[in-house]
């Protein structure tokens, strides 16, 4: 929808998703944990637990974190993050499949604390929590490029 398929250099694009992700993502988990509703929250319970059991399978669960990512972002009731997250979120997952080690734990012990934040409205934490899981995200992918 913004052009990601006609850009040539993917690896550029990648590390440009993830850079816009942590400058975006962060402030749109507090915004979530300020606005969400008890039915906003119960739907990202439920993704979150697919993504853990996916996870405890050690089974790919991009597309269900990508789903996670659009949840927060429809928590925060803010029409044009819920519209903008899912395209970035799916370019990041589409073209950073260069990344060879699936992080499995971390995501786990980071959606769980993204998640709990947003449930118990506490807006610093969750902002915190997201920043903290999007560098962890960004740091692996530019160490796997650079080896």
């Amino acid at each position: 929808p913004l052009g990601f398929a006609m850009m040539e250099d993917r690896r550029k694009l990648t590390r440009d998703l993830l850079q816009i992700r942590v400058m975006l993502e962060p402030p749109i988990a507090a915004l979530a944990a300020q606005n969400a509703d008890e039915e906003d929250i119960k739907k990202l319970e439920e993704i979150l637990l697919e993504v853990e059991e996916l996870i405890r399978r050690r089974e790919d669960y991009s597309q269900k974190d990508s789903q996670f990512h659009a949840q927060i972002a429809a928590c925060s009731h803010n029409t044009v993050m819920s519209n903008l997250v899912p395209v970035i979120t799916d370019g990041v997952r589409v073209f950073a499949s260069a990344v060879r080690e699936t992080e499995y734990d971390q995501t786990l012990v980071s959606h769980r604390a993204i998640f709990e934040a947003i449930r118990d409205k506490k807006a610093v934490e969750a902002q915190q929590a997201m920043y903290f899981h999007l560098m962890y995200n960004q740091n692996r992918y530019l160490m796997e490029q650079n080896s």
